[in-house]
């Protein structure tokens, strides 16, 4: 499945038209809510994603991905390192070699990587989902209730805008949270 206007008339059996601007409209909120929460795209494929990551002085490095399936150059505090040096898993996890490590920059490793899942079924499933509720509405959906200095049922975050289950998926996708 592509998450398209197409997925999602058809997902909501035609109550939203793929001719609708707000189609897309929700389409685009919902993708974008779903990746800030995972902190990553996810989905589709990424090839010459430009990607940047801070420095934590380790022998590991963490890319900001979890599909990575190509490192084709990285550079260190502006110094290009040599990519065939390199060891990477499909996670994002990237080694200099000899145990060398890692700058202490905040934004000191810039990557360019192919990254990304080509379908995502169940992630894709939990956009839709949560487009199908009316979630990405125009005018947010649902209206918060005030009490006293107290705001309840508004979406303060991008978690908030998913249910129980929905988060459940997204989870299997998200990144690691980093202090």
């Amino acid at each position: 499945m592509t998450l398209d206007v197409l997925a999602v008339e058809a997902f909501t059996e035609g109550r939203l038209n793929r001719d609708d601007a707000e189609t897309q409209r929700q389409l685009d909120a919902a993708l974008a809510a779903a990746r800030g929460y995972c902190g990553w795209h996810v989905t589709p494929v990424r090839t010459g994603d430009q990607v940047i990551a801070d420095g934590r002085g380790g022998a590991l490095l963490a890319l900001p991905t979890l599909a990575l399936s190509a490192v084709t150059a990285v550079t260190e505090d502006g110094v290009e390192l040599d990519v065939d040096t390199l060891e990477w898993s499909l996670r994002g996890l990237v080694r200099k070699p000899y145990g060398q490590l890692w700058t202490t920059r905040f934004s000191g490793v810039t990557a360019t990587i192919t990254h990304g899942y080509a379908s995502v079924p169940d992630f894709e499933s939990a956009v839709l989902s949560a487009i199908e509720r009316g979630t990405f509405a125009a005018g947010g959906g649902e209206t918060p209730r005030v009490i006293g200095p107290f705001q309840y049922g508004s979406a303060t975050s991008a978690g908030a805008l998913f249910t129980d289950p929905e988060r459940a998926v997204l989870d299997r996708y998200a990144l690691e949270r980093m202090p």
